[in-house]
């Protein structure tokens, strides 16, 4: 309506991950007239791209992922390096459970502190959690030391989220876009040093019957013999230059 109104107005649009479909509804939308483009590639060469078939019904397959974390959580504990685990709502109250249950009394930092939620080193973060916990999680995770390691996330810890230091994106379960995944592992790996995103899915999780998953995101899913970080780029219009070490790539150039 801005743009009607006072036609002749410089405007900058700023979008972060949009392919030429998308920047084009954005121009026609705001009625912009031959606009300077300035596009930047969403890869990111030191994220390690992954992806597991998950075997087995939910509860076993999500304890079977899990528990390795956990375990590894207890032993390390605020030296476990920064993961965040994508997941529905629903199984964040169950992974949460599952590391009090494991990590005892080993999932406060310092072990002699008061028992508080503030004080754990694992958190959830979603959107029917309180304003005051999700200030300080995030807060905790810019901190220069973070006591929290492992943190069970919905899509409400998307973008704006700008955490340096963490080394793992795990989705139990893809979101619904390409476009999300490369917003979501973004996350991942910010201040440059090697980081991975495991994305695990089923057959149920990319059924037809699941209305608001996207076919790229299917596809990218049943990819086994291409490159798939060029796959999730070109879904975007982005080209990918020549990766020399192709072990740093992804799972399938791996193989």
């Amino acid at each position: 309506m801005l743009c009607a109104l006072f036609p002749d107005v410089p405007v900058l649009a700023l979008t972060a991950t949009a392919s030429k479909r998308d920047r084009a509804i954005i121009r026609n939308t705001l009625h912009l007239k031959d606009p300077l483009e300035v596009l930047v590639s969403p890869n990111r060469p030191n994220i390690y791209y992954k992806k597991l078939f998950r075997v087995g019904p939910d509860l076993e397959s999500y304890e079977s992922i899990l528990q390795p974390i956990a375990e590894g959580l207890q032993k390390e504990t605020v030296n476990y390096p920064l993961s965040i685990v994508y997941m529905t709502l629903k199984w964040c109250g169950f992974a949460y459970k599952m590391f009090d249950k494991i990590l005892g009394g080993k999932q406060y930092y310092p072990s002699d502190t008061e028992a508080v939620p503030e004080n754990r080193i694992f958190a959830q973060f979603h959107a029917p959690q309180t304003t005051k916990m999700k200030k300080h999680i995030l807060k905790e995770l810019t901190s220069p030391v973070s006591k929290i390691r492992v943190v069970f996330a919905t899509v409400a810890m998307g973008m704006g989220v700008d955490i340096q230091s963490i080394r793992h994106i795990i989705h139990i379960g893809p979101p619904c876009t390409v476009r999300e995944y490369i917003q979501e592992t973004g996350r991942a790996g910010r201040d440059g040093h090697l980081s991975t995103a495991v994305l695990f899915y089923n057959n149920a999780d990319i059924g037809v019957n699941r209305k608001k998953i996207g076919q790229e995101i299917r596809e990218y899913c049943h990819l086994e013999n291409k490159c798939m970080r060029k796959y999730l780029l070109q879904c975007l219009d982005s080209e990918l230059s020549d990766i020399s070490d192709g072990y740093l790539c992804c799972s399938n150039c791996n193989k």
